[in-house]
């Protein structure tokens, strides 16, 4: 069974069940695919590091992957404000 797709799937799981995700991280030029911190860093990680805005990251994501939308229970986290959100 796949994974939900929320601010809380680790990177490796996210590439494992959903490969063409890998496109995003390519896209903004993020190294996180074949980091070794991904087993363990989420997507909400990889928004507070790389300052960027977790919501419009997971709809790149949902985009990729073919997810129409975000299903209620997967919205994201909200952050701690140093992604400008």
């Amino acid at each position: 069974m796949k994974p939900l797709l929320s601010s809380d799937i680790t990177i490796k799981e996210l590439l494992d069940f959903y490969p063409r995700a890998l496109q995003v991280f390519m896209d903004l030029g993020l190294l996180c695919a074949g980091c070794p911190a991904e087993a363990f860093h989420t997507l909400g990680d990889v928004a507070r590091e790389y300052y960027l805005d977790l919501e419009q990251l997971l709809q790149r994501v949902y985009k990729a992957v073919g997810e129409d939308k975000v299903s209620s229970g997967l919205s994201p986290q909200k952050s701690d404000g140093r992604n400008g959100t």
